[in-house]
């Protein structure tokens, strides 16, 4: 009788777990609503890679980065659909002007059963004017045998150029090239140009250093003495021997 009881017992709480309704993802938690703009209940949500661990964080994104949003898609209709690809745009957060479209992307065709979750990721390749901008993702789905576009929320990002520093090795060659650039320029006015002013300086330092020339003493001049008197004469003759 004891092991009868166990083994009943041991039965209830195996069918009790099976029982026991799986817990259901965020995305397909609370009642859905229908409208005109979204009559049916495919729910999409997303996070950008490795940037956000929530919806409502701001993206910080460099140009030639590349950006993976991580879509989940749920369906909570009653019937199949097959999500097709995933597009968008980028507009204005200002404006609301579209300012940019994101290449479409073929996913599958990936089929979603009802009720079921499933998970793809999107590529996006950044190379934009440093801006803010909002994400605006497009699901493209095929329900009740229709193609439809699925809109998402508008993820803000925010656009900036790289930092370059300056021991990055394409911005040293860049100033290695400019360097020999302008070396080159130097070297060449130098010849054509400054050797010849350098060595005309120098000449003419060397000019002005010689010592002047000293003045050389005037030779007496002579006289023509056949027109001077007799008495003249003698008197100079005279004078000259006493010296």
């Amino acid at each position: 009788m004891k092991l009868l009881s166990i083994l009943v017992s041991l039965a209830v709480v195996i069918s009790g777990a099976v029982a026991e309704p799986a817990a259901k993802p965020e995305i397909a938690k609370g009642d859905f609503k229908p409208t005109e703009e979204k009559p049916f209940d495919l729910r999409v949500e997303y996070l950008i890679k490795d940037k956000q661990t929530s919806p409502t964080e701001l993206i910080d994104v460099e140009n030639g980065e590349t950006i993976t949003i991580d879509y989940q898609f749920y369906n909570g209709e009653e019937e199949e659909c097959t999500i097709l690809g995933v597009g968008g745009k980028l507009i204005s957060p200002v404006t609301g002007d579209t300012l940019f479209n994101i290449t479409a992307t073929n996913i599958g065709p990936l089929s979603v059963g009802s009720q079921d979750v499933v998970s793809f990721s999107q590529k996006i390749g950044i190379d934009l004017n440093p801006d803010s901008y909002l994400v605006v993702p497009s699901i493209f789905v095929v329900f009740k045998e229709q193609i439809m576009m699925l809109g998402s929320r508008n993820q803000l990002i925010q656009v900036d150029d790289p930092k370059i520093s300056i021991f990055n090795p394409k911005l040293l060659v860049l100033e290695i090239i400019l360097a020999a650039s302008v070396g080159g320029i130097l070297y060449l006015l130098y010849s054509l140009f400054g050797a010849n002013y350098f060595s005309t300086v120098k000449k003419d330092a060397k000019k002005q250093k010689l010592p002047a020339a000293k003045p050389s003493k005037p030779a007496p001049a002579k006289v023509d003495e056949s027109w001077l008197p007799e008495t003249h004469l003698k008197t100079k003759r005279r004078s000259t021997r006493k010296n």
